[in-house]
C-alpha cells in the first residue's frame, strides 16, 4: 500500500435488496476509515457481497468470484475479498475451494472490514474472519445510499424464526433479530435527507418485527412513525408472512395514505400437504381467505406472491391445484421458482424428490399463465390516472418511473413520454398502453407534483 494514498475498494453486490443495504453500509464504513470506494476499474481490493440462498444464486456468486480472480491475476486488483451469505454458509469449504480469495467475511462482521482490508494490504489479515451474528444497529448509521435515488430499501430485521424446511436463511443469517425502532427511524430520516421519497421496508419476514422482543403490533407502530417523517411520500411493505397479516395491518393500509396498497405475500404453494411439509404454518383456506379479505378491505390493492414448484412429494394432482389457484386468484405479480435442494435443510433428505426437468416444466407452465394474467391486468390499466415516481429521465421528453402498485426492480415500470420534470419528482400520468412488463403513459399535469412534506 502506497504511504499516504488511501486504498481503493470496489464493491460488487449480488442477491437481494437486503444484500444491497449491506453493501451500502460497507461503503460507508470503508469511507469513514479513509478508503476510496470506486464503482469500476482498477482497485486495490475487490469485495464480492455474495448470495448463498439457492443453487442459481451460488453459481452466480462463484462466476463473479472467478471473474475477479482473473482480474487479480492480470494485476487489475491486488486483493480479493468474499463477503455475505455464501461466505458464511460455506465458511469451512470455500477457503479450500477458492485459494484465489484472500479474505472471507460474514454479514455481521462488516464493521471489522476496514481494519481487515488495511491488514490484508500489509500482508497480515487472517484468511477467514466470520464471527457470525447480526450487523449491529449502529453500523446502519454509516450507510451511504446511492446518489440521487428517490427510492430506498430499509432493512428492519435480520434472520428468521419461521424454520421453513427448504430454507437456508436461519443457518446463514441466524435467528430473528429486530432492529431497535430508534435506529430504524434514524436511518429513515437519513435516507430522506439524501433524497429518498419512497421507503421500502425489507427483511426475511417483516411481519415478525418485534416478536423476538415480545412486542405486539410493533410493525404497525413503526410504519406509522415512518409515515410521520417529513419528506416521506410512499412507504411499501415487502416480504410479509401470510399467517401473520392481521386486521391491524390491513387497517394500516386502509387508513394511512402514505402506505402503498401493495403487499408482497410469498405463499409458496396451495396444496395442504405440501404446505405442511414445507413447514408453513397456514393452510389453503387461510391463503384464500386472506386474499379475499385483502381485496374486500383494500380496493385497488396490488398483490405479489412467490411460489415453489417441484417440492419433494409434489404430485401431478398437487401441481394441478397450484395451477388452478394461480388462474383463479389472479395475482398482479408472481414469481415462481423450481425447488432448490439445499444441503443442511430438512427438505434435502425428504423422499420423492422431483426430477429437475419436471420442475422446470412446471415453472414454465405457471409463468405462461401468469404472463397472460399480467397482460390482461396491464390492458385494464389503460385510461387510468396514476401517481408516478420518476426515477430516470431520458432524451426527447421520455422518462421511466413506477406507480404505487409497482415495487422497485421486480414489477416493471411506467414509461413516460412528454415529461418535462426532473428525476426524483412525482407526476400524475394517464396510462396509454402496455409493452410486455411495462406500462406506457403521458403526464396529465405540466410537471412533477410537489413533494408532500408532512
Amino acid at each position: 500500500m502506497n504511504a499516504g494514498k488511501p486504498p481503493t475498494v470496489r464493491i460488487v453486490t449480488l442477491g437481494c435488496a437486503k444484500n444491497a443495504v449491506d453493501s451500502e453500509v460497507m461503503n460507508g464504513l470503508l469511507a469513514d476509515d479513509g478508503c476510496r470506494v470506486v464503482a469500476r476499474g482498477r482497485a486495490d481490493v475487490a469485495v464480492v457481497n455474495t448470495c448463498g440462498f439457492i443453487r442459481d444464486a451460488k453459481e452466480e456468486s462463484i462466476e463473479e468470484i472467478l471473474s475477479l480472480a482473473r482480474a487479480k491475476e492480470k494485476g487489475r486488483i491486488r486483493r480479493l475479498v468474499v463477503a455475505g451469505c455464501m461466505a458464511t454458509r460455506y465458511r469451512d469449504d470455500l477457503p479450500k475451494l477458492l485459494p484465489e480469495v484472500d479474505l472471507f467475511v460474514g454479514p455481521g462482521d462488516l464493521p471489522a472490514l476496514p481494519g481487515l482490508i488495511r491488514k490484508l494490504l500489509e500482508g497480515e489479515a487472517p484468511r477467514t474472519h466470520i464471527a457470525g451474528g447480526a450487523l449491529p444497529d449502529e453500523a446502519y448509521g454509516r450507510r451511504v445510499p446511492g446518489e440521487g435515488c428517490a427510492s430506498a430499501f430499509l432493512k428492519i430485521l435480520e434472520g428468521c424464526g419461521n424454520r421453513c424446511t427448504y430454507c437456508t436463511i436461519p443457518m446463514i443469517r441466524g435467528p430473528l433479530r429486530s432492529r431497535s425502532k430508534d435506529s430504524v427511524l434514524a436511518e429513515a430520516r437519513m435516507l430522506v435527507r439524501k433524497g429518498a421519497r419512497e421507503i421500502n421496508l425489507v427483511g426475511q419476514d417483516i411481519t415478525a418485527y418485534g416478536t423476538d422482543r415480545g412486542e405486539r403490533g410493533a410493525l404497525v407502530s413503526l410504519v406509522r412513525e415512518i409515515c410521520g417523517i417529513r419528506g416521506v411520500r410512499w412507504v411499501r411493505l415487502l416480504y410479509l408472512y401470510p399467517g401473520r397479516i392481521d386486521d391491524s395491518l390491513i387497517d394500516l393500509l386502509a387508513t394511512e395514505r402514505k402506505v402503498c396498497r401493495y403487499l408482497d405475500v410469498p405463499v409458496q404453494h396451495i396444496d395442504g400437504k405440501i404446505l405442511s411439509q414445507m413447514g408453513r404454518r397456514y393452510g389453503p383456506e387461510d391463503v384464500q381467505g386472506l386474499v379475499r379479505r385483502l381485496r374486500e378491505r383494500l380496493p385497488g390493492v396490488f398483490l405479489r406472491t412467490s411460489l415453489i414448484v417441484g417440492f419433494p412429494g409434489e404430485t401431478a394432482r398437487a401441481f394441478d391445484r397450484l395451477l388452478r389457484f394461480v388462474h383463479e386468484t389472479r395475482w398482479d405479480y408472481l414469481g415462481v421458482f423450481p425447488y432448490s435442494r439445499e444441503e443442511g435443510t430438512p427438505a434435502h433428505a425428504m423422499r420423492s424428490q422431483v426430477p429437475e426437468a419436471v420442475k422446470r416444466e412446471r415453472a414454465r407452465r405457471i409463468q405462461d399463465i401468469q404472463a397472460d394474467i399480467l397482460a390482461a391486468g396491464n390492458a385494464a390499466m389503460k385510461g387510468k390516472e396514476v401517481e408516478v415516481l420518476v426515477e430516470k429521465t431520458l432524451p426527447r421528453g421520455r422518462a421511466v418511473g413506477r406507480h404505487r402498485g409497482q415495487a422497485p426492480e421486480v414489477d416493471g415500470n411506467v414509461v413516460l413520454s412528454g415529461y418535462a420534470g426532473r428525476a426524483g419528482g412525482f407526476c400524475r400520468a394517464r396510462i396509454t398502453g402496455a409493452r410486455e412488463w411495462d406500462l406506457l403513459a403521458k403526464p396529465v399535469d405540466t410537471g412533477p407534483s410537489p413533494v408532500i412534506l408532512t
